[in-house]
């Protein structure tokens, strides 16, 4: 009888150390993360516009350009623009696909760049920690290089001066109401 239960506390210990190293795993940030800083910086030299658009056609945009980023590759999250900015995407653990929904609020950042201040998070029916659920983010799904995730922070950055698009043209937001659904960006062409 002493072996099974030799062999029991063995097998339990093995099972802590494998859970322990997974959210050790998980929680511990890449070698090459960085923090993101503001800078205000003054807008590019060139022709500028101011373009007034929809949370439809801001959330239509976005997508775009996430759809791109990935290159084919199975878009991998959804942005969509309702009362709040979400972020909806799947994992898979251990065969397991579980739904997960960021829901954020958008704040105009002084170098045109947008910052999602994190309010809730919905994994499936689980209840972790919203910096949990972030690293989750950032280190299983293959994010466009324009969106940075701040786990200790619990916000993403959408870094809009850094989206590639051709022709010399940049672009900055100036305003994002939600509310009244008026967003505003700045479109520079440079020449």
């Amino acid at each position: 009888m002493k072996k099974w239960r030799f062999a029991f506390f063995v097998l339990l210990v093995l099972n802590l150390i494998a859970v322990i190293g997974f959210f050790l795993f998980i929680t511990t940030p890449s070698d090459n993360f960085k923090t993101y800083q503001a800078e205000s910086s003054p807008p590019p030299e060139g022709n500028t516009v101011v373009v007034n658009t929809t949370k439809a056609d801001f959330e239509g945009i976005a997508n775009t350009y996430i759809a791109d980023a990935m290159e084919g590759q199975p878009m991998p999250l959804r942005l969509s623009v309702t009362d709040n900015v979400s972020l909806s995407t799947e994992l898979t653990v251990f065969g397991v696909t579980l739904p997960i929904l960021l829901t954020f609020d958008p704040v105009v950042l002084p170098d045109g760049n947008l910052l999602l201040e994190q309010r809730s998070v919905e994994v499936g029916r689980l209840d972790i920690p919203p910096e949990s659920a972030l690293k989750l983010l950032r280190d299983s799904v293959d994010l466009p290089e324009f969106m940075e995730v701040l786990p200790k922070e619990e916000e993403v950055v959408l870094n809009l001066t850094e989206i590639p698009i051709n022709g010399g043209v940049s672009v900055r937001a100036t305003s994002f109401d939600l509310e009244e659904d008026d967003i505003r960006l700045l479109v520079t062409i440079q020449p």
